[in-house]
């Protein structure tokens, strides 16, 4: 059975339409070049036609959210006079009047400039310099050009297509593949002066459109998709377009040959970024693909994440698993799956948690991504502790409620009243944080207090403490399953109509592998909105960690984001909240860059077995985590609030 997966991580809308073998006017340039570098070659301008989108593409297709400053990271399709693009042209000389694999051939990268526009389609100026020894007066000079792609080889030909990750780079929008086939340069006399021209200079779409719609009206949270996932033999996402090896396809046209080492078995992914889907709204993502050449219909499984594939740790348990019968895809059209997927529901999830030195030097975050409040006295944390043969019980050693309404209530901070909510209900988008008297020591309560997105704070007794505790003290009792022994497995459950129902978990394996894990932090990546009831030790990218400093982002929920001027350096594109300052001159206070340098955050592999604290700090050096390019300040603020 083919797999797609659709994860939620950073998306780049990638669209192609209708294609036709328009010829372009043979007028001559009288615009000078402008940008090309110079050398013994001559400068050439030549103008060429941009193929436009149909009416009904362009409203099936349209962008309607914008992210962050208006600036929309998707498919550029439309542009504004005097705009400039990156393009590729090869020059290939021949010996006869058609072109043929064994001709020399120079590749040239220059810009494209947008003159104006007629109907649906743009009429645009192309600079470059021709390469030394190419003299299309006196020697027969193919020329072929393409857009949207990061080059041409100039052994081959072929115009390189890395993947659509390749366009989501620097925030900007990007041109899907785009190409004009070989045409020969030629040149001719005008006014005096010698101009130069082809007899087809036409940059059509390449491949095709495929977009999925997420029907969200039974949906409970904003659903934010970052990435697609798949595996499939229906299509393609990167390869190369043989710009002078040309065969038919099924519109019975001459398009460029594609190359290609995807295979069925391949991991085809996209990043995108095309907008939140609202709960009660529905939404199509789209994005480009190559169709592979098949009749009939195949039958295809779809599951949605919401967090990047992970190259170290794979992908996580999928919230959405769904069939659909995929048509036969063609080039050039704009595909739309019949099956309309759900959205996934929230539910209350573990966000962070601590692991000190002793069972008790724990803390915990929980955090209500959903659009509603939850009543945190339906919720429970249980503990399952590994046995000395290696196995876990079936049952939970202890089980701790969220909310103890009569005997303890330890509260730091009760902001029900601000919020304007009754006590033990948790708004939407807020946190609740539970820790150990002995670690509150570390964490500054005036921090805590400042955060918009911390609705209480729950403390509970340390194993210090209680050992002068009487045996049945509630503040002994009461945080049983918060503590820890390092290998422990943790499930979050709720009472649903007298049913106890996983909803999270704590690294609970499904391969029998123990989890072991040093002091340390653990935090939840951004974008991991939804509960996982199982983990796999193998598989599992849901977490990062950080080698111990309790006090730096409880109740920040993920209190960093991306920062491209910061990839350099100790920070590794982290930017902490709290660091107000600009580009990449980090704070060399630790109190202002979070103990980035000291302690930074990592991914990290549990599948070594239990790590020493040594290991641990090796790691941290080795595997530091980079945000998501969609985890922006903007993001990170919002998660906050």
């Amino acid at each position: 059975m083919n797999l797609l997966r659709i994860y939620g991580a950073t998306l780049l809308v990638a669209l192609t339409m209708g294609m036709s073998a328009c010829k372009n006017e043979d007028a001559p340039v009288t615009a000078p070049a402008v940008n090309a570098e110079a050398n013994s070659g001559q400068k050439i301008s030549l103008n060429v036609d941009i193929e436009g989108l149909s009416t009904s593409d362009l409203r099936a297709m349209e962008i309607q959210e914008n992210i962050v400053g208006n600036q929309h990271a998707g498919l550029k399709f439309k542009w504004t006079i005097g705009s400039t693009e990156k393009f590729f042209i090869a020059f290939k000389k021949e010996s006869g009047s058609s072109f043929t694999a064994s001709g020399p051939m120079v590749v040239r990268e220059s810009t494209l400039t947008i003159l104006s526009k007629v109907g649906n389609r743009y009429k645009a100026r192309i600079d470059v310099d021709a390469p030394a020894g190419f003299n299309p007066d006196t020697e027969t000079i193919f020329v072929a050009g393409a857009l949207g792609v990061k080059g041409i080889d100039a052994t081959t030909g072929r115009a390189l297509v890395p993947g659509p990750r390749y366009f989501f780079d620097e925030r900007k929008s990007y041109i899907p593949p785009m190409y004009f086939a070989p045409t020969r340069l030629r040149s001719k006399m005008v006014g005096g002066s010698k101009e130069y021209y082809a007899d087809n200079l036409t940059f059509h779409f390449y491949g095709a459109m495929v977009g999925a719609t997420i029907d969200n009206t039974e949906g409970n949270m904003l659903y934010s998709p970052h990435e697609i996932t798949m595996k499939t033999g229906a299509l393609t996402t990167e390869g190369e377009i043989n710009l002078f090896d040309l065969e038919t396809d099924a519109n019975n046209q001459s398009v460029p040959k594609w190359t290609t080492k995807q295979t069925v078995d391949s991991l085809k992914r996209v990043y995108f970024e095309q907008g939140d889907v609202a709960v009660g709204k529905k939404r199509t993502y789209y994005f480009w693909a190559v169709p592979s050449k098949f009749s009939g219909r195949r039958e295809m499984t779809m599951e949605f994440r919401t967090d990047a594939y992970d190259n170290l740790l794979k992908e996580t348990e999928a919230e959405i698993t769904t069939k659909w019968q995929v048509k036969q895809l063609a080039s050039a059209k704009v595909h739309r799956l019949s099956v309309e997927i759900p959205a996934p529901k929230g539910e209350l999830i573990i966000t962070e948690v601590f692991i000190g030195g002793g069972s008790s030097a724990t803390a915990w975050e929980f955090y209500n991504p959903t659009d509603a409040p939850v009543d945190l006295r339906e919720y429970s944390l249980q503990r399952y502790d590994l046995r000395s043969n290696g196995t876990y019980p079936s049952s939970p050693d202890h089980i701790t409620p969220l909310i103890k309404e009569s005997g303890f209530n330890e509260v730091h901070i009760d902001n029900a009243s601000k919020l304007g909510v009754q006590p033990y209900i948790l708004p939407a988008h807020k946190s609740v944080v539970y820790v150990a008297s002995g670690v509150m020591l570390f964490i500054p309560k005036r921090k805590l207090q400042a955060r918009d997105g911390v609705a209480y704070i729950f403390g509970f007794a340390s194993e210090v403490a209680a050992a002068f505790m009487l045996p049945n003290n509630p503040k002994r009792t009461w945080p049983l399953a918060f503590y820890s022994k390092k290998s422990t497995r943790y499930l979050l459950v709720k009472n649903k109509n007298g049913n106890t129902v996983p909803v999270d978990a704590f690294f609970w394996y499904e391969d029998d592998s123990p989890a072991h894990y040093p002091t340390a932090t653990l935090m939840r990546k951004p974008g991991r909105d939804l509960p996982r009831t199982r983990m796999q030790l193998k598989s599992n990218s849901d977490w990062v960690m950080r080698e111990r400093k309790e006090g730096l982002d409880w109740g920040y929920r993920f209190g960093y984001y991306y920062d491209r001027d910061r990839l350099a350096g100790f920070t590794h594109g982290a930017h902490w909240l709290d660091d107000e300052s600009v580009g990449p001159n980090v704070s060399t206070d630790n109190n202002l860059n979070g103990f980035l340098k000291e302690r930074p955050i990592f991914a990290p592999d549990f599948r070594t077995g239990d790590l020493t604290f040594d290991q641990l700090k090796a790691q941290a050096k080795t595997s530091q985590y980079t945000p998501p390019m969609w985890w922006t300040k903007e993001r990170a603020q919002a998660a906050d609030r």
